[in-house]
């Protein structure tokens, strides 16, 4: 005897309603939370399927190699996380640089509100005062609420990452090599910049690294090269720049990544990309409307 079925009521059951109509409600679905959830360049690159050598490739990228003599721990080592350390990397370069502790640090700062720390993340800002050890404990556990910004407070969950001495010897390292970087390619003349005005409702969030007079930087602190997913995110970022209320993006000229832990720069001429990945990024993956 055949098991008895029922028609989608609230009730346990089997969903017999047509496909057409399941479909039409998970794309209903899928809508409204994307306008009520956060949707973060990088969360809607993960949504698209790339070649194997990425709509951007590397291949098109000039690879600089550095020179920094002195070698840092295996990352194997580390004990905090690969997030972590590259915003150690960003947030820190910045106030080496001259950037207040206080903006530097502005996005976790919102996510420990968002989650009820702020108390407790005004009483680590106020300990991260210089480049110390004590600071830099500081200064990682405050930065476990930047996902709570970045990605919502509903996906936040708490991480206690302490730097050991390997640790610390690699963050304060990468910091030094990024302020010698800036020495041979700055200076910036804006960091943590924002993308007010290029924004739509399927990339409702994000902010990048540096720029200098004519490039658009991302730091990365990933032991491998650029991937797909890293060279797409830079293309989006400067075509959201343009889409902007910032003059500041009409001067780029080149995208460039610096990896501090690798101590190399990738840098590409924005004349050297293809107009048709282009203007797909522009209406497809960002969504401006086409003229």
């Amino acid at each position: 005897m055949l098991p008895r079925c029922y028609r989608f009521d609230g009730s346990t059951g089997m969903d017999l309603r047509p496909a057409a109509v399941l479909e039409a409600e998970d794309a209903r679905r899928t809508e409204l939370r994307r306008r009520h959830e956060p949707m973060a360049v990088t969360t809607r690159i993960r949504m698209v399927g790339q070649p194997p050598g990425g709509l951007l490739p590397l291949s098109l990228f000039d690879h600089v190699p550095l020179a920094d003599r002195m070698g840092l721990h295996p990352r194997s080592m580390e004990t905090v996380p690969p997030d972590l350390a590259g915003l150690y990397v960003d947030y820190m370069t910045r106030v080496a640089m001259g950037t207040p502790v206080r903006v530097a640090f502005h996005v976790p700062l919102l996510g420990a509100r968002l989650v009820g720390q702020g108390e407790y993340a005004e009483s680590l800002l106020s300990r991260v005062t210089d480049f110390s050890p004590a600071s830099a404990r500081a200064a990682c556990l405050l930065l476990d609420f930047d996902a709570a910004s970045r990605r919502g407070p509903q996906y936040w969950r708490p991480r206690r990452m302490v730097p050991d001495d390997a640790t610390y010897f690699n963050l304060t390292r990468m910091v030094a090599r990024s302020r010698a970087f800036f020495d041979e390619y700055g200076p910036v003349v804006w960091d943590g910049f924002d993308f007010e005005g290029g924004y739509t409702d399927r990339i409702t969030s994000g902010s990048g690294d540096f720029l200098t007079a004519d490039t658009l930087w991302d730091f990365k602190v990933s032991s491998y090269r650029p991937n797909p997913m890293y060279t797409l995110q830079l293309l989006v970022y400067w075509r959201m720049g343009l889409h902007s209320v910032h003059d500041e993006y009409r001067m780029v000229r080149r995208l460039g990544f610096f990896n501090p832990r690798r101590d190399e720069v990738w840098l590409l001429d924005v004349d050297r990309i293809d107009g048709r990945l282009v203007d797909w990024t522009d209406h497809e993956l960002i969504g401006y409307p086409k003229d």
